[in-house]
């Protein structure tokens, strides 16, 4: 990564701690708690050209900026010179289609720095995928003794056979991580999905 690049993502993350620390009271999340953030090993040998294409969230952590949806579908595409696009789409509480455009930069493996419309940088962790049909996502945000949780288990199908989903699960257990704060993301036949 040429050193520019290494400023401005310093720089992107600085500027998403300083956000994160001073909304630390508000509600970011349904599950922060206090505790420690795991340390969590991503995958390795991580390659972000596999992983383009939709995904359908199957599970997920509570977040306040999901709160409500189903349907959630996230499209990633390549925009050339190692800057990737992420499109999520979901239908809100009210029954809208919302939509999210960002950038993803494959920070080192299995590390993504995503910028959506918000303009607040957030990181993806790839704790495992297949690239074919699921991927295990986490992150977690640590303030003082609280701690902000994320995590998502995400399929190329809407749906996820159960050997594979138990097998998506472990990964997060194997990384310290509660699999009862999951809840399942609705994705039946009146979801807007795009082809």
């Amino acid at each position: 990564m040429h050193a520019t690049m290494k400023a401005a993502v310093a720089a992107l993350l600085l500027a998403a701690t300083v956000v994160l620390s001073e909304a630390r009271t508000t509600k970011l999340g349904v599950l922060r708690d206090v505790g420690e953030c795991p340390t969590v090993t991503t995958k390795q040998d991580f390659d972000m050209l596999s992983y383009l294409g939709s995904w359908f969230e199957i599970e997920r952590f509570d977040a306040l900026f999901e709160e409500g949806m189903d349907c959630v579908q996230i499209v990633y595409s390549d925009l050339g010179d190692g800057v990737f696009q992420t499109h999520n789409l979901a239908r809100t509480v009210e029954g809208e289609l919302t939509e999210i455009l960002g950038t993803v930069i494959v920070l080192e493996p299995g590390v993504l720095l995503v910028e959506s419309d918000s303009g607040v940088p957030f990181l993806h962790y790839i704790l495992d995928t297949d690239y074919e049909s699921f991927a295990a996502l986490y992150n977690c945000k640590q303030f003082g003794e609280q701690r902000y949780q994320y995590a998502w288990i995400t399929s190329r199908a809407t749906t996820l056979d159960e050997a594979t989903h138990d097998h998506v699960r472990k990964v997060f257990q194997d990384n310290g991580i509660d699999v009862s704060l999951f809840q399942f993301t609705y994705q039946g036949p009146d979801c807007p999905h795009t082809p």
